[in-house]
């Protein structure tokens, strides 16, 4: 599916993998996938957020921003926990540096992983279905847009919501910039 991306849809899901990896978080969510339009430099999908009040500051505000997994071994010695005891019994047990890099999956490259949420699966999926109605033979960033707020995320809503806008408006409107790019 990804080999009929646009250079522009491409670039909403690396604008979405980096924050994903950014703000800390394992999975790679609708709302990354919103913030991924909404930052790369399409009309098809930037134009619309923008003139709903929905920028990438915007939407990254609303993200929670996740731990960065590392051990404070001066914060557990402070409440009591030996850490220097348990890292020698874990390395005993498990080997050398058995508690390094748990909560960091890198692949081969060293470059750090996401996943897919079934919920930004499910919005791949629904772009490639509004390509496929509206005859496109590339998916572009707008039909990413679309298939995100037709996956009907909660969070997505919330932001849509909180910026005055609703799925339909801001649909009708890619739509528009889809057919005037056409």
């Amino acid at each position: 599916m990804f080999e009929r991306f646009t250079e522009a849809a491409r670039g909403v899901v690396v604008e979405a993998e980096g924050l994903a990896i950014e703000l800390g978080s394992p999975t790679l969510t609708p709302v990354h996938l919103l913030y991924g339009c909404a930052e790369v430099r399409d009309d098809t999908a930037g134009r619309p957020l923008r003139d709903a009040g929905l920028t990438g500051a915007v939407i990254r505000a609303a993200l929670p921003r996740a731990g960065d997994g590392r051990i404070d071994p001066d914060a557990l010695r402070a409440i009591g926990i030996d850490y220097d005891g348990i890292r020698a019994a874990t390395e005993r047990t498990f080997g050398p540096g058995a508690l390094e890099g748990a909560a960091d999956r890198r692949s081969p490259t060293g470059r750090r992983r996401v996943r897919f949420t079934p919920e930004a699966k499910r919005s791949l999926e629904q772009s490639l279905r509004v390509a496929v109605e509206l005859h496109s033979r590339r998916i572009q960033a707008g039909h990413l847009l679309l298939g995100v707020l037709r996956a009907d995320d909660e969070d997505v809503s919330r932001l849509l919501q909180a910026a005055g806008t609703d799925v339909a408006a801001l649909s009708a409107q890619v739509l528009t910039q889809l057919s005037d790019a056409a």
